[in-house]
Order: structure tokens, then C-alpha cells, then sequence
């Protein structure tokens, strides 16, 4: 169940509140109730309840914003248990001295908003002989060990246990929950208040990962990278698993740069089935590797990982996507085992990196004449070297003849929506030119590239099509792709969610 919290200055606004989360499909809500501004009105609050609900009055010790005192906040927390409330959330300092009453259901909290504890296993001990129904432990996660440990708490529990590592590095902690057995997870509801940091939002739960069909038996995916917040691949992927009926989630999660091969230690105990990787990982994932498809040997890059056994097999799907787009773009493949279109073309590439490596070797298989250019003239070189193609001077790309023009670089990417790789010079009627940013859709890139005649080719025909080969891989199944297509056109949309 997904628990939306509550919080507002006014008696009248929270009971608003609350009754557009119910009309929302809400069936469970935390009633911030340190929030108001004035005394609390218990019987105001609590006379129409529109869903069930878990009473809450937080210190500020514990991020909340209750001003009165101590001996008050407990006569509140007591009076509204013997009103009835449907689960009461107590302190484990608190909860000993509350007694158990009526059909109220107690949850023993602890939070930590500075960092995670070595003893989690010993609090969540003594919330369970405080007389728990439920278990809550939220801490400050600096780190993937600290998240990993957190969410083991509540694997290893015999009481219902929601374990929270709060921060960007644990978020895939709040989904996750659910596979060992937490009674709900925590969102928001206002996307105009956040209450924790790393708190996702009601509908994010709901539309892009199916949180309340997660369970025990649901197989765990996850995509890598340092940042991992704006990845599209969980709402794209989960949309799709849920869309063929496969018990499956994909779940973001954060390795910091530098860190790789330990965080995928931490990672063991998840029994993860298979990896998307991205920024910075798709070269660092090299060593870790066991087996790889050619198109990782090829081009030093790997953006997939499925774990088998004690093994680690590696795939490249952003070539084989890359390929795939600019072909189709060109017309295609005339006739089964015919040349690529995009034999004896002309192709300058804009970037130096992993995406730039897999389409700079994928274009030089299929006859291409390849042109790489980076900001850092070395980078360029060392990869043209590489390849067996030619480099130029990152200054000379707007002068560079070519057939068609690709953008392996991150310019462009949001929120810097209004920069560009190329100026406008650069540009020309008979191009072809495709960029691999896909958030947003339409870059400053591809708008100048229209206004000079050329045709185009989006990020997100290649983000999707890259998804679809990683799809079947999970699951040896076909992508629904129109499915995928929708998901990301309402991810990036004028409503962005």
C-alpha cells in the first residue's frame, strides 16, 4: 500500500487535502499533524476520516515541525488513539510508555536524519518489545553500504518492518520494501511539499513502478549510474513488464563514480537478474564482466549486465539501437543480407565517450567513413586511433563535410535545454542528423537541424529501441514498443511528471 502524507498550516486545508487524496484512489494517508499552525483540533481532524490513516505528530529531532511541548505532543498522541485513529506512529523513546489500546495499530518508529547507524539490527529489536505492529527505521543513507544495510533490516524481520534510507542513494529502498514485506511505503502528495529527502511522488509509484503489485516472488532489476534520478528506464521498463504480465521491477539505483565493483558487492544479497547501466559505469563495468556479446569487445562499451550463476554477461544494446535508427532513417536494408545505407557515407561524431566508442565502431562495420571530434582533442584522437577512423579539432566540427551529423555528447541534456554542440553554421539541408540526448526530445540541436531543411532522428527513437533489446534479454520476450513509446512521450511531455 502507498501511505501519502499530509501536512498543511490549516485544519480546513489538510481535511481538503485528505479528501482529494481519497477522490486520487488514495486508501491510506499520514496525517502530518505538527504541521499546523495552531493548536490541534483533534476532533475536527479526525470527525470524517476519507481513508484510513496514520497519525502523526513528528519532533523536530526527527524532521517534523511540532513546536509545543513534550508532555502536550503525548496527551495529543494518546487522545488520539482513544479516538480510534488506525495506526498511531510512536518514537521508540515514546512507544513504552503509550499503552496499547483499542484496535489502534502501533508503529515504533526511529529516524535518523544524519546518518545510518552500525546497530540497526538492536533498534529495530527494541521497537519490536515496544509492542510494534509495524517497524519504521528512516535514516540518512551517505552511501550504497548504508542503504543496503537498511533495507536487510527489514529482509531479516519477523515484524512487518517499512526500512527507509532517505537520500537520492537509497530511494530504490521505498520500492523495494514492499518485495520483503513493508505494509506500506511513505509518498508525497503535494508535489509542493516534500517532507524527506529521496520521497517519491504518489503517482510516480503508482504509474511507474506498480508498487502496490510488487511482492515476494517479484524479480529485481536495476539501472546503475552516477546521477541516476533522471533515468527514464524504470517508468519504460516496468510499464512493459506489468503490460505482458511479468512480476518484474526495474529500480534505480545510485553508484557513485569510482565506486562500481564495490557497490555491485553490495548489491549481491538483491539477487538482481539483470542491469542497465549507464553514465559513468558503461566502461568502468568492463573488468567486472565474465562473458561479453561482440558488440562489448568491439567498442569497449557495455550497457547491460545479466548476471548468471557466478557469472557476469555483458551486452551492448545502445550499438546494436544506434544502428538500427540511423538505417531505418536512411531508408533501411534493401533486401535480406544486403550492404547497410550506410555504406560510403559520411559521418561526424560529436563526443568522445562510451555512446560515441559503440556508434563510431558500429558505423566503421558498416563501411561508414567516420569523423570524431571532442572538445578534448586527445579523447578524440585516442578514439579515432582506436577505431581506425580520423579525428578533427573540436573547432573545425561546424566546417567538417559530411552526410550525417550525430551527437554523442550531453549538451543539450535537461535543464541546460538551450545549449547546443553545433552552431548553426553547421548545419545543412542534405544532413541526416541524429542526437542521442533524449531528455527533452526535441534538444536545441535538432531544432537548428530542422530550421536549416535537415531531416532528424531523436534520442528517444534510440533511447526505446535500445530498451526493446534489453527487454528481451530480461525477460526473452518482445518489447511492447508503442507501450514504450507512450511512456516516454508522458515522461517528457508538456506535464512532465
Amino acid at each position: 500500500m502507498i501511505c501519502v502524507i499530509i501536512g498543511r498550516g490549516r485544519h480546513s486545508s489538510l481535511a481538503e487535502e485528505w479528501a482529494q487524496a481519497a477522490e486520487a484512489g488514495v486508501e491510506l494517508a499520514e496525517l502530518r499533524v505538527d504541521c499546523l499552525r495552531r493548536d490541534p483540533d483533534l476532533k475536527r481532524i479526525l470527525e470524517k476520516r476519507p481513508t484510513k490513516c496514520v497519525f502523526t505528530i513528528r519532533r523536530g529531532a526527527d524532521g517534523g515541525l511540532w513546536r509545543g511541548n513534550e508532555e502536550k505532543r503525548v496527551r495529543l498522541l494518546r487522545e488520539a488513539i482513544a479516538a480510534g485513529v488506525d495506526m498511531i506512529d510512536l518514537e521508540l523513546d515514546v512507544a513504552p510508555s503509550i499503552p496499547r489500546f483499542g484496535t489502534t495499530k502501533r508503529i515504533v518508529s526511529y529516524h535518523n536524519l544524519k546518518h545510518t547507524p552500525s546497530n540497526l539490527g538492536e533498534i529495530a529489536e527494541q521497537a519490536v518489545a515496544a509492542k510494534a505492529d509495524i517497524v519504521k527505521i528512516a535514516t540518512m543513507a551517505h552511501s550504497l553500504e548504508d542503504a543496503s544495510r537498511v533495507l536487510a533490516v527489514a529482509a531479516q524481520s519477523k515484524v512487518p518492518t517499512i526500512a527507509i534510507a532517505m537520500g537520492e542513494i537509497g530511494f530504490f529502498t521505498r520500492i523495494l520494501g514492499a518485495k520483503y514485506g513493508a505494509p506500506h511505503t511513505y509518498a508525497g502528495f503535494n508535489r509542493d511539499r516534500n517532507f524527506a529527502p529521496g520521497m517519491p511522488w504518489y503517482y510516480q509509484l503508482k504509474r511507474d513502478y506498480f508498487y502496490e503489485q510488487i511482492n515476494k516472488d517479484t524479480e529485481v532489476y536495476a539501472v546503475i549510474g552516477d546521477p541516476i534520478g533522471h533515468s527514464l528506464s524504470p517508468a519504460l521498463h516496468n510499464c512493459a513488464f506489468r503490460e505482458l504480465g511479468l512480476n518484474k521491477v526495474l529500480v534505480p539505483i545510485l553508484i557513485p563514480s569510482g565506486s562500481l565493483a564495490a557497490g555491485l558487492d553490495e548489491l549481491k544479497w538483491l539477487n538482481i537478474k539483470g542491469f542497465s547501466i549507464t553514465i559513468p559505469h558503461k566502461e568502468a563495468i568492463i573488468p567486472a564482466l565474465n562473458k561479453s556479446d561482440g558488440a562489448v569487445e568491439m567498442s569497449a562499451s557495455c550497457n547491460t549486465m545479466i548476471p548468471h550463476g557466478d557469472e557476469r554477461i555483458g551486452y551492448n544494446t545502445d550499438y546494436r539501437a544506434a544502428m538500427d535508427s540511423l538505417e531505418t532513417a536512411l531508408g533501411g536494408v534493401t533486401e535480406e543480407g544486403g550492404a547497410s545505407p550506410l555504406l560510403n557515407k559520411q559521418v561526424l561524431i560529436l563526443g568522445a565517450g562510451g555512446v560515441a566508442r559503440s556508434i563510431a565502431f558500429g558505423l566503421n562495420r558498416r563501411g561508414a567513413g567516420v569523423t570524431v571530434t571532442n572538445r578534448h582533442d586527445e579523447r578524440a584522437g585516442k578514439l579515432a586511433e582506436e577505431v581506425g577512423c580520423r579525428s578533427v579539432n573540436w573547432g573545425m566540427r561546424a566546417g567538417t563535410l559530411c552526410d550525417v551529423l550525430i551527437n554523442c555528447t550531453p549538451v543539450g541534456m535537461h535543464p541546460n535545454v538551450d545549449d547546443t554542440p553545433m552552431p548553426p553554421a553547421g548545419f545543412r539541408p542534405d544532413l541526416l542528423v541524429m542526437d542521442t540526448v533524449y531528455h527533452p526530445e526535441n534538444t536545441m540541436f535538432l531544432k537548428l537541424a530542422r530550421e536549416r531543411g535537415a531531416k532528424t532522428v531523436t534520442g528517444v527513437d534510440m533511447f526505446v529501441r535500445q530498451a526493446a533489446h534489453q527487454f528481451k534479454l530480461y525477460s526473452g520476450k518482445d518489447a511492447p514498443i508503442s507501450t514504450m513509446v507512450d511512456v516516454v512521450k508522458r515522461k517528457l511531455g508538456p506535464t512532465r511528471e
